[in-house]
């Protein structure tokens, strides 16, 4: 069975339509990925950010109480004088 010309050409036409259909979703379905790429690795850049900030605060409390209590321990060590005469 041979195809009349007409139906060919609107079957060519309906075939380069497709083609084309199939590589806009192709690019769009690439585009969405890397996006999404991009987006992971954005959410590690934050998530590593919080994880130093919160370390680096840690450290800074954590000095703070050492700090505060070395000064207690050197308060303690002090003894009164007495004024009292010696016998």
């Amino acid at each position: 069975m041979h195809l009349p010309a007409h139906d060919s050409a609107g079957h060519d036409a309906q075939r380069e339509l497709e083609h084309r259909a199939l590589r806009n979703v192709r690019g769009l379905v690439d585009r969405m990925e890397a996006d999404e790429r991009m987006k992971g690795r954005s959410q590690k850049w934050i998530a590593a950010g919080i994880v130093a900030i919160t370390v680096v605060l840690i450290g800074a409390i954590l000095a703070l109480i050492s700090f505060q209590r070395s000064d207690e321990a050197r308060e303690l060590t002090v003894t009164p004088v007495s004024n009292a005469p010696a016998r």
